[in-house]
């Protein structure tokens, strides 16, 4: 144990810095924690004292760390402690008891987190914080692009080992490339790179419907308008919020009536209106939903309380571009973060059964399809 009475100040007088020492997962705690003590000494950065793990989490990274061993490095697996644990770590060949580099893969920790900040912003910037210098590989750049991202990590070893590391381009929500490379870079020939922004700014606001039409020309009760009237009434409401259930349909109607609640007879009279404006070519319908009469093409929708989101209510068009925009720009997850991610867009704040099971069976009929395929380690990922 390490013990100080000072009261305003502790100096340090040593031959040797903490990065000196090289520190072994047997190693005694005493030396652990004098390490520790070191560091904090000439960082002011107080680290747990460091424990190093023998198994990867994939063998993802089990390649990867092959591969650097393979060039000659010394790499270190699993690095650190509790939930801030470095995938593989770079030794320092001048000072072995400090790292390079750390690589951060998309492995099984990466995919336990439960939202996407924490995956991608908030670990890199506490890790950086503590001094590491981190580079993430994604999968399916290693896969599809092995030589290439294996040059890519070779060369951001030895510029980080030269003092270089300004020039790394290391962002996990930017493509794995330099920015020289960037620039002129045709997306056709590199549609595996992750592309730059965010998935949710590719979601939009559920548009509502205001406006029945012209009302001056409806006479009496809801349910007693003429069918040709209820076909417009219920196109109207298509034109704007289409795809949208015969369910939603007939509470915006009646809402835009006036009336607080929908009995049997005005839903009877909404879907009878309903089938006659598919006949004359108003609305198209498929199973319980009804869409515009133009082709168009489905985008993903956020609810945000009118109408809530509930998922009996999105159409199974809707649910498959959520998943498409999610593996857009995490190429490949776990079916459970697919079907939580994607629920995310919609709206929904917290994952219950039953839309837990409605997304579930959308993704199993995209699996039995063939336009996804679950890869041997259960990961998710879209036939192109």
């Amino acid at each position: 144990m390490l013990i100080t009475r000072a009261r305003s100040r502790c100096v340090v007088f040593a031959n040797f810095r903490a990065g000196d020492l090289r520190i072994e997962s047997h190693a005694p705690f005493g030396l652990r924690a004098l390490k520790t003590f070191l560091d904090f000494a000439e960082t002011r950065n107080l680290h747990s004292a460091e424990s190093i793990s023998e198994d990867t989490d994939s063998p993802f990274e089990d390649s990867v760390y092959e591969f650097l061993r393979d060039y000659g490095y010394e790499v270190r697996k699993q690095i650190g402690c509790a939930g801030f644990r470095v995938d593989l770590g770079v030794v320092d060949s001048e000072h072995p008891g400090r790292y390079l580099l750390g690589i951060e893969c998309d492995g099984a920790k990466y995919h336990s987190s439960p939202v996407a900040r924490d995956r991608d912003r908030l670990r890199q910037q506490i890790l950086e914080n503590l001094g590491w210098k981190i580079h993430r590989i994604w999968s399916t750049d290693w896969y599809r692009s092995r030589a290439e991202t294996g040059r890519r990590l070779l060369e951001v070893v030895e510029q980080v080992k030269n003092g270089d590391y300004s020039s790394v381009w290391c962002s996990p929500e930017q493509p794995s490339f330099g920015v020289e490379e960037a620039e002129g870079l045709e997306v056709e020939a590199h549609d595996h790179v992750m592309p730059v922004g965010r998935v949710e700014d590719e979601v939009i606001d559920y548009a509502v419907c205001t406006s029945l039409g012209n009302t001056a020309y409806y006479y009496g009760e809801l349910h007693e308008q003429p069918i040709t009237s209820m076909a417009d009434m219920v196109a109207q409401v298509v034109r704007v919020e289409g795809p949208v259930h015969l369910d939603e349909v007939v509470r915006r109607i009646r809402t835009l009536w006036g009336l607080k609640r929908a009995g049997q007879r005005i839903a009877n009279a909404v879907a009878v209106g309903a089938d006659y404006a598919v006949r004359a070519g108003l609305v198209r319908q498929r199973g319980n939903f009804l869409w515009p009469a133009g082709e168009a093409a489905v985008a993903v929708r956020r609810r945000s309380g009118d109408p809530p989101p509930k998922a009996d209510l999105i159409c199974d068009e809707e649910i498959v571009e959520a998943f498409r925009l999610v593996l857009k720009y995490q190429f490949a997850t776990s079916p459970e973060d697919l079907v939580l991610r994607a629920s995310r867009l919609f709206g929904f704040q917290a994952m219950h059964a039953q839309t837990a099971g409605r997304l579930r069976v959308v993704l199993k009929v995209l699996v039995e399809r063939g336009e996804l395929e679950e890869k041997a380690n259960g990961m998710i990922h879209f036939v192109q």
